[in-house]
């Protein structure tokens, strides 16, 4: 066995993280046999004599690297630059991924913390919450409910994660916090502790495959109380991959976020996934467009949902730009809340209007006209071919192009509320998407939305007079047959009659659990007209539901 050592740097020349692709030649063709490896920038081989064909890869902004060489009698050296074809950093712009599953497990060899950090750094990332464990130990210790301590995890893995974290790369303890029939949310930047598993629908997943018996009894708290438990000052939560589900020997498997537009309106996501799966998933996007068509603020973004202890890279070239004023995990809470980001798969694309970035709110005057500045940059698959305008949902204006980099200005006449964002294709296949610039007079419908509630009490079918009181509000008003208050979508009313209390949950309304079951058992595609993954928006009811929450009427009987 030779040794071939391979040191790679940046062309600042400096060593670097990177990907390592080997193939075997065989009579000068590429067997179909590949290993991949991860590294700092320096590894070494031991390989048998023969013909070898390697690639060096970071990401999809630099160019890679191919070398063909012959290992017979002598250990090798090999010095490697990848040369960065655009520097995000420098435009402030730095990537993420919040939604992985990464082993907490202290004594595996791969898919730990440690190999998931370094794999991430090979691809470019600058930030990553690493995820919800797979490992068996961890999977035992949550069955059998026990735990090695009580800390946090963030306070567990302290040592090591400072070990790993660089001026350019972070690491934390992530989560898909909440997995259960009604969808799944991941957390960036909070504190976690165990078990990690806490807001998992355990009866429900066991059923979901065979769909023996009635559906189990949800004993969990609900997506939005659940993140409102865990939720820290600056945490970002996010609604993953909203229109998955596949077949499983004919029962249909969900993983659809059904109550979508519930939690937009209690606000207990700040964000939803737009990319992920595919580079261009369209019903993850109609949904998004859905969602700001109605008026609501709403930051899109993309997630990876990469599982580190497999081989496969599909699913690493998702990344979440965010434009950053400071390096930090607050920093890109806020900023990501914020709607400053772009997702994309491989190009780079930069949008202004009236020279604000994504995430901007203007107004307009009647007939106003507002400047459109984009800029896209390839990345190192292919040239540039297709540039999207979109104006509330709808494509406004096209470009056929055939570019390594593309400028363009508009102008465009507003008279409604609206907003704009820009799209753009690769001939190889990938796409980036910018959040929207808003342009409108009104509120966000989603901000600070509250529901006009009537209550008719009675007893024995006679209407009777009690006390009721919001959440935990000491102060107890009384009332005579019913009566009326505004709440948020997330509060509790409590109705009091002879001493026996009664509480109402807003996300119990029959009306709104028709709309959840018939997208996470499946019934919208009772005629099979829809693959996997497809979920038209109109299924998810997003008007209707905020119709139905922002004047509800109830009668309730003791």
């Amino acid at each position: 066995m030779m040794k071939l050592k391979v040191h790679v740097c940046n062309d600042k020349m400096e060593r670097t993280f990177c990907r390592i692709s080997l193939h075997k030649l065989s009579k000068g063709t590429v067997d179909d046999k590949q290993s991949t490896f991860y590294c700092d920038g320096e590894y070494e081989f031991e390989l048998e004599p023969g013909e070898y064909h390697f690639e060096f890869h970071k990401g999809q902004l630099y160019h890679p690297v191919h070398k063909q060489m012959v290992i017979d009698d002598m250990d090798v050296v090999v010095e490697v630059v990848l040369t960065e074809l655009i520097d995000t950093k420098r435009m402030g712009l730095y990537s993420f991924d919040a939604h992985s599953h990464v082993s907490r497990n202290l004594k595996l060899k791969t898919g730990n913390l440690e190999n998931a950090s370094m794999i991430m750094k090979g691809e470019d990332f600058n930030f990553f919450f690493a995820g919800s464990p797979y490992d068996q130990e961890t999977h035992i210790q949550n069955i059998n409910n026990q735990y090695d301590d009580e800390v946090t995890f963030r306070e567990k893995y302290a040592e090591r994660i400072h070990a790993i974290n660089s001026e350019s790369f972070i690491v934390d303890i992530g989560n898909e916090i909440v997995k259960c029939r009604f969808g799944h949310m991941f957390l960036m930047n909070h504190e976690q502790a165990p078990p990690y598993s806490k807001y998992y629908d355990s009866t429900w997943d066991p059923w979901l495959f065979t769909k023996v018996g009635e559906e189990p009894e949800y004993c969990i708290p609900y997506p939005y109380e659940a993140l409102g438990k865990e939720k820290g000052k600056n945490s970002a939560a996010v609604a993953a991959h909203p229109t998955s589900w596949w077949h499983h020997q004919s029962e249909f498997i969900s993983n659809i976020a059904a109550t979508i537009g519930f939690e937009i309106l209690a606000e207990s996501i700040d964000a939803m996934v737009i990319m992920g799966y595919d580079s261009d998933h369209v019903h993850y996007q109609r949904l998004w467009y859905d969602a700001l068509n109605n008026g609501y603020f709403m930051p899109g973004v993309a997630e990876t949902d990469h599982t580190f202890d497999t081989n496969s890279q599909k699913h690493l070239v998702f990344k979440t730009y965010t434009f950053l004023d400071e390096f930090g995990i607050e920093e890109l809470c806020s900023s990501v809340k914020a709607g400053r980001n772009l997702v994309s798969s491989g190009p780079i694309l930069l949008l202004k209007v009236n020279d604000q970035r994504p995430g901007s709110v203007m107004n307009y005057a009647e007939d106003e006209m507002f400047d459109i500045h984009i800029e896209a940059m390839r990345c190192y698959q292919a040239a540039l071919c297709h540039i999207q305008l979109i104006v509330n949902g709808e494509v406004w204006k096209e470009y056929k192009i055939n570019e390594d980099r593309y400028n363009l200005k508009e102008k465009l006449t507003v008279n409604q509320d609206s907003y704009i964002l820009a799209k753009c294709y690769d001939s190889a296949g990938n796409v980036a998407i910018t959040n929207p610039v808003y342009i409108r007079n009104k509120p966000f419908e989603n901000r600070g939305f509250e529901s006009e509630v009537t209550v008719k009490v009675t007893q024995d079918g006679k209407r009777v007079n009690g006390r009721f009181w919001i959440d935990d509000n000491i102060s107890k008003v009384t009332f005579s047959e019913e009566f009326q208050c505004n709440i948020k979508v997330t509060s509790e009313v409590n109705i009091e009659v002879g001493g026996i209390v009664k509480k109402i949950k807003l996300f119990e309304l029959d009306e709104l659990q028709h709309i959840f079951k018939n997208l996470y058992f499946g019934y919208f595609n009772s005629n099979n007209r829809y693959a996997p993954g497809e979920v038209p928006a109109e299924y998810f009811e997003l008007s209707r539901i905020k119709k139905i929450l922002k004047k509800v009427d109830l009668e309730i009987s003791f």
